[in-house]
């Protein structure tokens, strides 16, 4: 439980009265609230805050230990067979506001937060998603904490209701959304060189927004995403459609390209990135896979990173069904068939136009620096010489676990 609050602030001399009772009246609701009787202690903290006026010095407090009373009262029931008598308490609490000077303390405003946080969580714990995510909410409207946000992703996850751009940041509205061009991508599925031509088409910001990269699964940063979105941007990056994706997608109005490539030429490019010192970026022993031989090396990517490819198109298979987010998807063979037209393409999902010949003038430009593209080869069908009927029978076989996904966008 936190920290109760008791009244002890200066007032006139005409208010001490009235202060007198309501500091009466607060520490005997405090007194049961710590003896347990909850129901006694919310009906004498509602009267004395009734009695309280907005402009009374320790207005915030009483409401501080009313929201606390009230919850303690609503995780109360929530431990008994009928629940329902918790509706109005339920209503009572998210009426609650803090109206004086206390409310614009930032330490004050956060343990208020709290409660709010700790009675989503009293109603997850109850399997209530829905109360849940209305109290999670609250809180975050009251002072955002970032431990609060695991609790908002599992309660969005099980209401399956539309994340909301207030749920991550106040200090703009919706339309004031960039633009935001989203390429998510499998590796080595020619993704640089996607967002380098679309970066320079459009001229904007290329925001890469994950914590940290290399042995890090690419989960969207929402301080990236708050600091940066009310900016037009371009971003590319290896994440899959895990509900906290979704969420910020959802939230900061993105909907992404999803490309990706013939799964067995991505194992051959894969080995050659690995064997050019790329191992540190998934992998975590450059010494051990150099070490290997061949035959070990692709059977280190068969068991170790291509599964996380059936993950990776599955996930936006299933948000595509689900209509959780809408989403375009980009083929690596079609990309480098007809660069220019998959550009324009991917331009008019997001509403936008460069023609043609600006297109091949910047693509021309990008080709021409292949260390920023990091294309291998450039070309299709590698796979197919590259590894043995054994191996692409092993890879193949992964769609197994996912007897409801169609694989053949990578090849399958």
């Amino acid at each position: 439980m936190q920290q109760l609050k008791s009244v002890n602030v200066a007032v006139s001399a005409q208010d001490q009265r009235v202060a007198l009772t309501i500091k009466e009246e607060v520490e005997a609701g405090v007194s049961n609230l710590q003896r347990g009787n909850y129901e006694m202690a919310v009906a004498l903290l509602k009267r004395a805050a009734q009695k309280t006026p907005v402009t009374f010095p320790g207005y915030d407090i009483v409401i501080h230990n009313l929201a606390t009373a009230l919850r303690s009262r609503i995780a109360q029931i929530l431990q008994e067979p009928d629940v329902t008598p918790l509706n109005p308490y339920l209503q009572e609490i998210l009426a609650l506001k803090l109206y004086g000077q206390m409310g614009q303390d930032p330490e004050f405003r956060g343990r208020f937060a709290d409660i709010y946080y700790n009675l989503g969580k009293d109603f997850y714990q109850a399997r209530q998603w829905e109360a849940s995510l209305v109290a999670i909410r609250r809180a975050i409207a009251i002072q955002p904490c970032p431990s609060y946000y695991v609790d908002l992703t599992n309660a969005l996850g099980f209401v399956r209701t539309r994340a909301r751009l207030e749920d991550y940041t106040q200090a703009y509205k919706p339309p004031q959304l960039g633009k935001h061009i989203f390429i998510a991508c499998a590796p080595k599925s020619g993704s640089t060189f996607l967002k380098n031509v679309l970066v320079k088409l459009t001229g904007y910001k290329d925001l890469f927004s994950v914590y940290a990269a290399l042995q890090n699964e690419h989960e969207l940063d929402l301080p990236q995403w708050a600091k940066f979105g009310m900016e037009n941007s371009v971003t590319q990056q290896h994440s899959r459609a895990s509900e906290a994706n979704i969420h910020l997608m959802q939230a900061f109005n993105i909907k992404p390209v999803v490309l990706v490539r013939d799964i067995f030429d991505t194992t051959i490019s894969l080995l050659d990135f690995y064997k050019g010192g790329f191992t540190f970026s998934t992998y975590f022993s450059r010494e051990d896979f150099i070490s290997f031989d061949r035959d070990q090396q692709i059977d280190l990517l068969i068991e170790y990173v291509i599964p996380w490819y059936f993950q990776f198109v599955a996930s936006w298979q299933r948000v595509e069904a689900e209509k959780r987010l809408q989403l375009y998807w980009q083929t690596y063979e079609s990309m480098i068939a007809d660069k220019p037209a998959s550009v324009e393409r991917v331009l008019n999902f997001y509403g936008l136009s460069a023609g043609i010949p600006n297109i091949q003038k910047v693509i021309g430009e990008s080709e021409s620096d292949i260390r920023s593209n990091r294309f291998n080869k450039g070309v299709a069908g590698r796979g197919k010489e590259g590894l043995s009927q054994e191996q692409k029978n092993r890879i193949a076989r992964l769609a197994r676990h996912y007897p409801k996904n169609d694989f053949s966008c990578i090849g399958l």
